[in-house]
């Protein structure tokens, strides 16, 4: 069959590397495809099954954590088989600590608010009265 095209054999010397005796017969017999085909259906499962394994990480590790963000991780992860950005996303919110994230931004905001009595107290110091000790060239010129 391989070699035959519209049921007309070609000569011998047709074709520049032509298979010759058992490869020949191998690939002129239609039962090769008859094994090869279902292999080839149970490759490509097996290819999907892994591949969507791969794609429902994030909801896993969040589930796995006992996230409360799991079920937006859960819709991120069915989004991203459409688009792809989302699926970063899902796995970014999966696998970030939120809890020293809030630690982080907590403890910013505490120095925020310590910073500000300071500020005042170095403004308050700046437009006090200088003393005559501290007093500038300029006011002993005049």
């Amino acid at each position: 069959m391989l070699f035959h095209v519209y049921n007309e054999e070609k000569p011998a010397g047709f074709f520049i590397h032509e298979p010759d005796g058992l490869y020949r017969a191998i690939l002129d017999a239609d039962w090769i495809l008859y094994l090869l085909l279902p292999l080839l259906l149970l490759v490509a499962i097996f290819a999907l099954m892994y591949l969507w394994r791969l794609h429902e990480i994030p909801k896993h590790k969040a589930e796995h954590k006992k996230m409360i963000q799991a079920e937006l991780v859960s819709a991120l992860t069915i989004l991203g088989l459409f688009e792809h950005w989302v699926w970063a996303v899902a796995l970014f919110i999966a696998y970030t600590n939120w809890n020293s994230v809030e630690e982080f931004f907590v403890n910013v905001l505490r120095r925020s608010r310590e910073i500000e009595p300071i500020a005042a107290q170095e403004n308050a110091a700046s437009n006090a009265p200088q003393s005559p000790q501290t007093a500038s060239p300029e006011g002993e010129a005049s």
